[in-house]
């Protein structure tokens, strides 16, 4: 008789592998299907502050300390050039978690999935899940997994943990996807070297360049090595239907690399840094990628990450969605495994739903036009003091990913600033700091580049 685990998951990217670890440290019998094998390219380089406590709970905060470039935060940049806020975490968050990632996801995924073996999670790579049933005997999830070397075998489990991605395992055959209609857009991006560390660059700043007019979109740097930069455009797909049409009429082959760089050249401070720089890797493109799923859980299953719902990457939410969701959902599914009463789920859901939804407000107001933008608010005093100082900590706190257990407080900051009385008070009361005008928030090079600054001098 063969036996049931306790949790099957999907996937092993960072919802898929933080779930694993979590569960697996708790006793429970986990395993994970992977389809790839790892290294493998991945968006998503800029961490949040909030992943830092998970790092050290999961046990691979060190390593990653090792591993890669600090973050001390976020410097908006307006379409114009003329005008720009740096947005320290220090200024408000008084502990070593101030001081983010950047990150290699190739390498950073792979330090995750090989952690969830360490804690006791059996892995497998190159085994994609064809088929599910969630409807089995006493209740159990049964798969059917296709393996690289030809194998085909099956495996059941009392809970499933869909963290399939972009793949969107079940609510693809379940049809409980959906677009997210007002967030039409598309990603292109790649790296570079030969770039010029300037601006804040060279002490770890995550640079967002606005894009004005009919784009409806952005441009991001970030530093991921002593000579290696991520560059990505995102911009709106009816946007780039039109200059499709414009480029291939030109008699551009290769049109998607002409609209990437075509845009990124537009930015004043972007074609500055990349003036002697050249592409170090095959171009990325991520069209109409944000989405959402109705439902995300039942008896014996649940969705995590990307699975579950993708919305736009601007203020560098999806990793940590993704963590803390896995968190939330592997305690619950540790309580009902351990038969505790109470729907768990549920109490989880109602913390990733409401961070979900936060991220997706704040993420409309930075696409308004009329409403608040980042780059243009040096300082702020006297609105929301709920709980911080000062609204523009409200803005600190957001960029560094306070959205899970106080989003409902933040949901209401931001329904106030859609009120235009309400948002030409707040602009009124903006007055001139100089630390909120400065490409610094006051670190050392060797400090957010360690261990890389040695490698690079071998």
């Amino acid at each position: 008789m063969s036996t049931i685990e306790d949790v099957i998951i999907i996937g092993g990217g960072p919802a898929g592998s933080t779930a694993a670890s979590y569960l697996a440290r708790k006793g429970h019998r986990v395993v994970l299907f992977e389809k790839e094998n790892f290294q493998r390219e991945h968006v998503g380089e800029s961490l949040l502050p909030f992943c830092y406590k998970i790092f050290d709970e999961l046990g691979v905060l060190d390593q990653l300390k090792r591993r890669f470039v600090r973050k001390p935060g976020v410097r908006f940049i307006d379409s114009d050039g003329l005008h720009y806020t740096t947005w320290c975490f220090g200024h408000h968050i008084k502990d070593p978690s101030y001081l983010s990632f950047h990150v290699l996801r190739s390498v950073f995924d792979k330090i995750l999935l090989d952690n969830s073996r360490r804690l006791g999670c059996e892995v497998h790579e190159g085994a994609r899940v064809r088929d599910v049933e969630l409807d089995g005997q006493d209740g159990t999830v049964k798969v059917r997994i296709s393996h690289s070397d030809g194998r085909e075998t099956e495996t059941s489990a009392r809970f499933l943990v869909d963290a399939s991605g972009r793949d969107t395992f079940l609510a693809g055959r379940h049809n409980w996807k959906r677009p997210h209609k007002s967030l039409d857009r598309t990603a292109l991006s790649t790296h570079w070297t030969g770039g010029k560390y300037v601006e804040g660059i060279e002490e770890g700043l995550l640079q967002i360049v606005y894009l004005g007019g009919d784009k409806q979109g952005w441009i991001w740097a970030i530093p991921l090595d002593v000579d290696r930069l991520s560059l990505g455009v995102v911009l709106n797909h009816a946007y780039i239907r039109k200059r499709k049409s414009e480029l291939i009429e030109a008699g551009e082959s290769d049109w998607q690399t002409a609209l990437y760089r075509g845009e990124l050249m537009s930015s004043p401070f972007i074609r500055d840094i990349l003036s002697n720089a050249e592409i170090a890797q095959p171009l990325m493109v991520n069209g109409n990628y944000s989405y959402f799923v109705e439902k995300k859980r039942g008896d014996n299953y649940c969705l995590v990450g990307d699975a579950g719902a993708f919305i736009d990457p601007i203020f560098a939410s999806g990793v940590y969605l993704a963590l803390q969701s896995s968190k939330l959902v592997a305690e619950a599914i540790d309580k009902i495994l351990g038969g505790e009463s109470g729907d768990h789920l549920q109490v989880a859901y109602e913390q990733i739903d409401g961070a979900y939804a936060l991220v997706d407000k704040a993420i409309r107001l930075f696409y308004n036009p009329d409403a608040l933008n980042f780059a243009q608010v040096e300082s702020a005093k006297g609105i929301m003091r709920e709980r911080h100082e000062t609204a523009l900590a409200v803005g600190h706190y957001l960029l560094a990913g306070d959205f899970f257990a106080n989003h409902e407080k933040y949901y209401k900051f931001f329904e106030l600033l859609e009120d235009p009385g309400m948002l030409a008070k707040y602009k009124h009361l903006v007055i001139d700091r100089k630390d909120f005008q400065t490409t610094s928030c006051g670190s050392d090079k060797t400090e957010i580049f360690h261990e890389l600054l040695k490698l690079a001098s071998k």
